[in-house]
């Protein structure tokens, strides 16, 4: 999204460094010749594939047998983190042991010191998540403790999360356990982690543009209750809970209960927590000791003298997202800040080459660690961070420290790459696993924008990666993930909101029309109406919202909210008439929604919305091409009065059919060659291409990477979120490519509704050769070509047929092997 632009503030933090360490195995720490349990939370979930754990109950209806808890309010600071803790027996290991979890905001669940996962799947507090796990492999006979982090940040919570105060609930359904694990009848002791304060906006650095996240993290080494999630620390100063309502799940009985909390079981997978590659250091300043630079690339310990300050710039070589440990020992009182930033900036606040460090600075999220002179003490942040390049800025005072080791575990989405595309060019491949990365990175627990400034799911960003998602990995979870979400997000009004789950609500009404091409989207990929039927009802309201804005002459009024369109010179990014009324450009993305609105009525039974949309498009597309339509330009206007035009108008004139199809080849010439139309930013290039597709003209695609091509060249490991000067060098929308490189070079496409059969028409551009794999829900698609020998190979999964589409003629394609020669 558009940084300048969206909502209001540009938190300021402070920045300097990080360090990182020895590339050890996840279960342990080296810690010079000792091997040592850290404290901090570092192993990955024991998870075959990161699968969702899948548990049955029959009580999945009923109020739980357990109570969310917390402390008693007074005793909550608005900045809080709290640890849990719970003893009990066991007799007997069972050989299984479910417990459900859910925390507001977040949690971090430890077995007997063992830590087995976060969550909870975020969510709204009306459809919020729940996380299942089977302890039973980390008991032991006799007293056994579960630990948990629960923290809510008040004003440093990121906006992605909805807040209710600190609380969490626990349950298990093993009749032997329930009054021992249950919260609200367990032994549960909390304790406020006063360690824990939030970093706030320095002096002396800012992040430049708007940013989403919260401050940075600070952990006074001597305020923390190390030990706490083992059966050795007493915990008995700690308080017993303040009891609140009992766990009700969505849709029970008549309320949501005074905790208004509905619960749902988490239905996209766990994160990936794959430990990450160790960086390498690029500067060291300050303290210099030649044994540094060795002992790192040694993965030994390094020692740092007593009143020495030292700054070190890491350098991870690319961009990636999780949460960083360091484990120190010594060095009481010493002041360690570490930094994280996507690149460095030059004094003109340019990034340039990102591989490029001189003269530049890091400015970025900052955390910051007070030590309190212990053994083998590991540090890590509540939330994850996002970088490329680390800065650990070490302040020691009257004693040695040693930084013991460095580890950081990946957390993002646990997409698998099952698509592919090689051509004979380096750079395609460079393109597709720049875009893969960049596809990862922006996904954990919903869809996101970005992951440095904002991590918001917002639904301009989200269709593109969900088209993303099931053409290059072929898991559609976060997909319907994410259309359910928008729907919960749709307001009084009928529309949806732009971005969702947000605690600061923002509209974007051409957003909730891009929810219905999803909706349209998973139609004609997946097989699965009993999903899509139950969201026919917002399809209507959306629909029927925009139609009341419609003036006399079927063209929009003024709209109401922000009009984001695409990142031009247009101003707020709106297209002209969003304010005063008349915009054509809105009027036919509202044409382009009804159109993939009206197969979903056609299929559910629902006739007379398909016969009444119908014949609304059909009037405001006449009215739009009366007024619009500049018969000397041969281009459709922004408005009636002719005074701007763009792409983006004749782009959805193309896309609607407002424009005769026999205009339509060239109507896409000139909007590619007239260089003064309002152009189309990398975001609406994904649009641009679908006119270029429905003309004929998919060739535009492969034939026109420059965006791209330029920033591979700039050294971007992601792909940013603008062309030029950008703020974000991870955006989601940027990505694009790899749905493209399928769907549009290879043409691999649903010939009809659910998938049932392919219709592959590819546009190769100026290749000669290349080949690519898409992931189907019957098995995977194949293409290989040769247009050299005027050979195309394609193989296709069991219970699949189709058609090619080559030189105007057509190819039956069965399941299995096809060669066809033209």
């Amino acid at each position: 999204m558009l940084f300048s632009m969206k909502q209001s503030f540009t938190i300021l933090v402070f920045s300097l460094g990080l360090l990182c360490f020895k590339l050890v195995p996840p279960d342990v720490f080296s810690l010079g010749n000792v091997m040592a349990k850290p404290e901090g939370h570092y192993p990955i979930p024991e998870r075959d594939n990161f699968e969702e754990i899948q548990k049955p109950s029959k009580y999945s209806g009923m109020t739980w047998k357990a109570h969310w808890v917390s402390l008693p309010e007074n005793d909550l600071p608005p900045y809080a983190v709290v640890q849990a803790r719970n003893e009990w027996e066991v007799e007997s290991i069972p050989s299984e042991l479910w417990i459900d979890i859910s925390a507001v905001i977040r949690y971090k669940l430890f077995i007997n010191g063992k830590y087995i996962g976060q969550g909870p799947a975020n969510n709204d507090l009306k459809h919020y998540s729940y996380d299942t796990y089977d302890i039973s492999e980390h008991l032991h006979k006799g007293k056994n403790v579960i630990g948990i982090t629960v923290f809510s940040l008040g004003e440093m919570n990121p906006i992605r999360y909805h807040d209710l105060g600190l609380r969490f609930i626990v349950r298990t359904e093993h009749p032997a356990f329930e009054k021992s694990l249950n919260t609200g009848t367990g032994e549960w002791k909390l304790k406020v982690n006063s360690a824990h304060q939030a970093t706030y906006r320095g002096e002396d650095f800012e992040i430049y543009g708007y940013f989403a996240m919260g401050g940075g993290e600070e952990i006074d080494g001597g305020k923390y209750p190390w030990s706490w999630h083992t059966l050795s620390f007493n915990d008995m100063e700690w308080k017993n809970p303040r009891i609140l309502d009992p766990g009700r799940p969505y849709g029970h009985s008549h309320s949501y209960g005074h905790a208004e909390i509905s619960l749902n079981k988490r239905e996209i997978p766990m994160m990936n927590e794959e430990e990450e590659l160790p960086p390498r250091i690029r500067r060291i300043s300050g303290y210099w000791d030649e044994k540094l630079m060795e002992s790192w690339q040694k993965k030994q310990s390094l020692r740092i003298p007593s009143n020495t300050s030292a700054t070190l710039l890491l350098d991870q070589e690319y961009i990636t997202k999780g949460h960083t440990f360091f484990s120190f020992s010594k060095g009481k009182n010493a002041v360690i800040e570490v930094s994280y930033a996507e690149t460095l900036f030059g004094p003109d606040r340019k990034q340039g080459h990102r591989d490029e460090i001189e003269g530049k600075q890091l400015i970025g999220q900052k955390d910051r660690y007070i030590l309190e002179g212990g053994l083998n003490r590991i540090y890590s942040q509540l939330l994850p961070r996002t970088w490329r390049y680390i800065e650990l800025h070490i302040q020691t005072k009257e004693e040695e420290l040693i930084l013991d080791n460095y580890i950081a575990h990946k957390f993002y989405y646990p997409f698998e790459q099952a698509g592919s595309f090689k051509s004979p060019f380096k750079v395609h491949q460079d393109i597709w696993e720049v875009g893969w990365r960049t596809a990862l990175l922006c996904a954990d627990e919903t869809y996101m924008d970005c992951p440095y400034y904002e991590q918001l799911q917002y639904l301009g960003d989200t269709r593109i990666q969900a088209l993303i998602s099931l053409y290059a990995s072929g898991d559609d979870r976060l997909m319907k993930n994410a259309i359910k979400q928008f729907a919960h997000s749709i307001t009084d009004e009928g529309i949806t909101q732009s971005r969702y789950p947000s605690s600061l609500p923002q509209m974007i009404p051409p957003f909730a029309l891009f929810w219905i091409n999803m909706l349209h989207d998973y139609y004609m990929h997946r097989e699965d109406p009993e999903f899509i039927k139950e969201y026919l009802p917002q399809v209507v309201s959306i629909l029927y919202w925009f139609e009341n804005k419609l003036e006399h002459d079927f063209v929009l009024g003024p709209m109401p909210w922000w009009s984001y369109t695409d990142v031009t010179g247009w101003e707020m990014a709106s297209p002209p008439g969003f304010a005063d009324g008349g915009s054509l450009v809105m009027t036919l993305q509202y044409v382009y929604a009804i159109q993939e609105a009206i197969p979903l009525f056609e299929t559910f039974g629902k006739q007379y919305l398909a016969d009444h949309f119908k014949n609304l498009s059909t009037m405001i597309k006449q009215e739009v091409f009366s007024k619009g339509w500049d018969s000397k330009r041969r281009m459709l206007a922004d408005k009636a009065d002719k005074k701007t035009y763009s792409q983006h108008a004749n782009i959805f004139a193309i896309l609607t059919e407002t424009v005769d199809k026999s205009m339509h080849e060239e109507l896409f010439q000139r909007i590619i060659q007239e260089e003064d139309l309002t152009q189309a930013n990398i975001y609406f290039r994904f649009y641009l291409t679908r006119a270029a597709q429905k003309t004929g003209n998919g060739d535009y695609f492969i034939n026109n990477l420059q965006t791209w091509e330029r920033m591979l060249e700039e050294g971007l490991t992601t792909f940013a979120e603008h062309e030029f000067q950008t703020r974000s060098d991870c955006h989601a929308w940027s990505a694009s490519p790899n749905f493209e490189f399928l769907h549009t070079v290879c043409g691999i496409q649903p010939a009809e509704a659910y998938f049932k059969s392919v219709v592959i028409a590819p546009n190769p551009g100026s290749l000669s050769s290349f080949e690519g794999t898409m992931p189907h829900p019957k098995g995977k698609i194949h293409t290989q070509y040769n247009f050299k020998i005027q050979k195309a190979m394609i193989e296709l999964p069991e219970g699949l047929n189709g058609t090619f589409l080559w030189n105007g003629k057509q190819y039956n394609l069965m399941s299995g092997k096809n060669t066809i020669t033209w």
